[in-house]
């Protein structure tokens, strides 16, 4: 049967393979601390991802690669970190920052205080058991299935002339260890996850 409709076992291995987006938009380049989480999330729930960008719709967002439920968790856990990351953002932004006038000084700042967010939140979630994942057959299944083209994250902090950067990034460190993951269901089994940031 495999030879009559020309399949090989390599096609069927890829067959187990799926892609899931996340539900938060991007831009086109994102800042380099959605970049940081979004390849932290895509290799702890065994998984890898890359920036998907709908042209017509004119919106871009992360799509996690691997296996059904390693997608299906590293998308939740992306979504829901993405919310907490963007309000802590905002609330700093309101609160600490509100004083700094020029605008790429004050994006630069809040960006400082994402990445050490991220970093603190990279802290509490590394220590989830890593999912048995076979890494090679998602590579051939990328290479196969998709074509992407490399961009590099944009970085605002490092050509940053703002002051207090180092200040901010410990302050978001800081706050990141109010970061969350609760339970999340998977569809078919019914059976809550258990992914517990304290």
């Amino acid at each position: 049967m495999m030879a009559k409709y020309d399949i090989t076992m390599g096609d069927i291995e890829l067959s187990d393979i799926k892609q899931k987006h996340s539900e938060s938009r991007l831009a086109r380049r994102p800042p380099i601390h959605l970049a940081v989480l979004g390849n932290m999330i895509a290799r702890i729930f065994g998984c890898s991802v890359y920036i998907d960008t709908d042209i017509e719709n004119r919106k871009s967002m992360y799509c996690f690669v691997g296996l059904d439920m390693h997608v299906e968790i590293a998308s939740y856990a992306y979504d829901s970190l993405f919310r907490q990351l963007k309000q802590a953002r905002l609330n700093y932004m309101k609160i600490e920052l509100n004083r700094v006038r020029l605008a790429k000084n004050k994006a630069a700042r809040a960006d400082a205080f994402c990445l050490g967010w991220v970093s603190t939140v990279k802290r509490l979630i590394e220590n989830i058991a890593p999912l048995d994942t076979d890494f090679d057959l998602i590579e051939r299944y990328m290479n196969n299935e998709l074509q992407l083209v490399s961009l590099s994250p944009a970085n605002r902090v490092k050509n940053s002339k703002a002051r207090s950067s180092t200040n901010d990034y410990f302050n978001g460190k800081m706050a990141g260890q109010n970061a969350q993951l609760h339970h999340a269901m998977h569809n078919e089994a019914n059976k809550s996850l258990q992914i517990g940031i304290c």
